[in-house]
């Protein structure tokens, strides 16, 4: 049987793990995903074991869509995609910030040709700030919202600890993944769509708020005192 998703288009622009997981993630709920890659591929593709030119890791965060490589820096390539644009009801990248609109597939170009879409950005930091257009790594991020602080030994000496496994990133990719469902169903009821901005660091600290900085909820009030 078809999927919830069955009908919905989603241009995937995005690399690594939090966008492709939220994409897969909408593939796998039946969406048709076309995942467009550079010519050099997805960084992806060269971690874990590879099987008939595939990686482990990159199977396990682009299952279920089709393919396209384009090179966006070449007016054919750019073109090709705006000739997508039209029949797509999501796209999602995660470029730094201002790097899609350079491009000439920011929000506004994309509007012009779908007026409908969702269109879902994806970075570390969000687009303004002092971090805004560093590199993020999901050890950063770790760092930076407190999870490593959480896994602290606390004896003999107090040390934070990473998690092994990428929970920022894949934590981003349930929350984008909720988001745009969330946005596709707001249109069925109002016509309209939506732009999603989700930040990493932003996703951690609402993922860690219950149980390590709930004393923070009411100001001027620490409830550990």
């Amino acid at each position: 049987m078809p999927g919830p998703l069955a009908g919905v288009r989603v241009l995937d622009l995005t690399t690594m793990v939090s966008g492709p997981v939220a994409a897969m993630m909408l593939a796998d709920q039946g969406a048709d995903v076309i995942k467009i890659e550079s010519p050099g591929g997805d960084l992806m593709r060269n971690f874990g074991t590879s099987h008939h030119g595939i990686s482990g890791s990159f199977l396990s965060t682009n299952r279920n869509k089709r393919s396209l490589c384009v090179d966006l820096k070449v007016p054919e390539g750019l073109e090709l995609v705006l000739k997508l644009i039209p029949t797509a009801d999501v796209l999602l990248q995660n470029f730094r910030p201002g790097a899609i609109e350079r491009m000439g597939l920011g929000e506004t170009a994309v509007r012009k040709l779908r007026k409908d879409i969702v269109f879902v950005s994806i970075s570390g930091f969000g687009d303004k700030g002092p971090y805004a257009h560093q590199r993020v790594y999901d050890p950063v991020i770790q760092g930076l919202s407190g999870l490593a602080e959480i896994q602290a030994d606390r004896h003999p000496a107090y040390r934070p600890r990473m998690v092994r496994a990428i929970v920022p990133d894949k934590t981003t990719a349930v929350t984008a993944a909720q988001a745009i469902t969330a946005a596709l169903f707001s249109r069925e009821r109002t016509g309209e769509g939506q732009h999603i901005r989700i930040a990493m660091l932003d996703v951690m600290i609402a993922y860690l708020w219950p149980e390590s900085i709930a004393s923070l909820t009411f100001p001027g009030h620490d409830l550990y005192q």
